[in-house]
C-alpha cells in the first residue's frame, strides 16, 4: 500500500511539474516601449527589452531616445540616453553622482534579481529602495512588467522614430506572434503628432485606430484606407513572408493585391521582430 502511495505521489508531482512550466515558451527579446514628451516639449520613446533564454529571463535592457524642436519642427537625437554615456550630463545634477546610463543598468540588475514589481517610489515618483539609483521612475517597471507579459504571449516587437509631413514626431512598430515555434500573426501601426505652440502633442489615437478618419481612402489609388492596407500587408507577411514584398523606384509597394502606399519601414521591422526571436 506504502509503494502504491509513493507511486501516486511521484505521478502526481510529475504532472504538476509539467503544468507549472515554464510561463516563457518562446526565447527571444520582448519589447514594451512608450511615447511622451520631455521637458523641452519635443517628442520621447522609451523601452525596456527582456531577453528570454533556455524559458527563463536572462537579462533586462532600459533605453530612451529624446528629441528636441528645431525651427518649429522635431528633430530626433542621434544617439539614445544609454548611448550618450556620460555626454547625456546627469551626474553633476545627480544626488548620487551617477549618470543615467549608470542608474540604468542598476536597475536592469534589481529587475533581474527581484523582479520589477519590487520597485517602489516615493511621493514624487523617485525610485527610493534601489541602491545606486535616485531618477524617477520613468516608466521603467511598468515596461519592464509589459515586456514580460509580451514574452508569455509570445509577441515580439520593433519599432523606429521618425518625422512624418508635418514635422511632428512619428513612431511605427511591427509586432510578430509566436506560437508553437511557428509565427501566426503580424501586426502593423503607428502613432503620429503634431507640433501645437511649439511642442510636440502625440495622436490620441494609431493610424489603425483612427480607422476611417485617417482619410487615406480619398486620395488612394486604390480607395483603400491606411488601416485596410496594413492588415493585407500583413496577411501577406504571414502566408509569403516580409522578405517577399518588393517596391517600386518611388518605394511603394507594388506586389500585394489590395495594397499601394509606401513601405514606410514595414517590412524592415518586421524582419527585425523575427530576428529577435530566432526567425
Amino acid at each position: 500500500m506504502k509503494k502504491l502511495v509513493a507511486i501516486m505521489f511521484v505521478a502526481i508531482t510529475a504532472i504538476t511539474l509539467a503544468s507549472c512550466g515554464s510561463s516563457y515558451k518562446v526565447d527571444g527579446k520582448f519589447t514594451a516601449f512608450e511615447v511622451s514628451v520631455h521637458s523641452n516639449n519635443a517628442a520621447m520613446v522609451t523601452w525596456v527589452d527582456v531577453t528570454i533564454k533556455d524559458g527563463k529571463v536572462e537579462s533586462y535592457y532600459i533605453d530612451a531616445r529624446q528629441g528636441k524642436i528645431v525651427d518649429g519642427a522635431q528633430v530626433w537625437n542621434e544617439k539614445t540616453k544609454k548611448e550618450l554615456k556620460e555626454d547625456y550630463g546627469m551626474a553633476g545634477k545627480s544626488a548620487i553622482g551617477k549618470e543615467w546610463y549608470e542608474q540604468a543598468e542598476t536597475l536592469e540588475a534589481y529587475f533581474l534579481e527581484k523582479g520589477p514589481e519590487k520597485v517602489t517610489t516615493n511621493a514624487d515618483g523617485y525610485i527610493d529602495n534601489v541602491t545606486g539609483v535616485s531618477v524617477k521612475d520613468g516608466g521603467y517597471t511598468k515596461l519592464a512588467k509589459e515586456a514580460l507579459e509580451n514574452a508569455k504571449k509570445g509577441v515580439t516587437t520593433a519599432f523606429e522614430v521618425s518625422v512624418h509631413s508635418k514635422n511632428a514626431a512619428m513612431i511605427t512598430w511591427v509586432n510578430v506572434t509566436v506560437k508553437s515555434g511557428k509565427v501566426t500573426a503580424y501586426y502593423i501601426d503607428a502613432r503620429q503628432g503634431k507640433i501645437v505652440d511649439g511642442a510636440q502633442v502625440w495622436n490620441e489615437k494609431t493610424k489603425k485606430e483612427l480607422k476611417e478618419d485617417y482619410g487615406m481612402a480619398g486620395e488612394s489609388a486604390i480607395g483603400k484606407e491606411w488601416y485596410e492596407q496594413a492588415e493585407t500587408l500583413e496577411a501577406f507577411f504571414l502566408s509569403d513572408g516580409p522578405d517577399k514584398v518588393t517596391t517600386n523606384e518611388g518605394k511603394y509597394i507594388d506586389n500585394v493585391t489590395g495594397v499601394s502606399v509606401k513601405d514606410g519601414g514595414y517590412t524592415t521591422l518586421a524582419k527585425a521582430a523575427l530576428k529577435k526571436v530566432g526567425k
